[in-house]
């Protein structure tokens, strides 16, 4: 019976380890969406950002967000 909980364990971590990191975004504002509306957007239409480059910047990171690139980054 030890065996099987020491077996479930592993199996557990050996799960959570495979799981993608979550990035920046998700970890300090709840989704990558989020962060666009509470600090781009105001950003842009304060005048504190500029919106051409802004619209790269959000697409880049987004691009980033999409292929798992934070995941590769956290993992160094």
């Amino acid at each position: 019976m030890a065996g099987i909980r020491a077996l479930q364990k592993r199996a557990g971590k050996l799960e959570k380890a495979a799981m993608p990191t979550p990035s920046p975004f998700v970890q300090w504002f709840g989704s990558f969406d989020a962060w666009v509306e509470s600090d781009v957007l105001p950003g842009v239409e304060g005048g504190t950002l500029a919106a051409d480059d802004m619209v790269a910047v959000v697409a880049a990171l987004r691009g980033w967000e999409a292929d798992g690139t934070w995941s590769g980054a956290h993992a160094r």
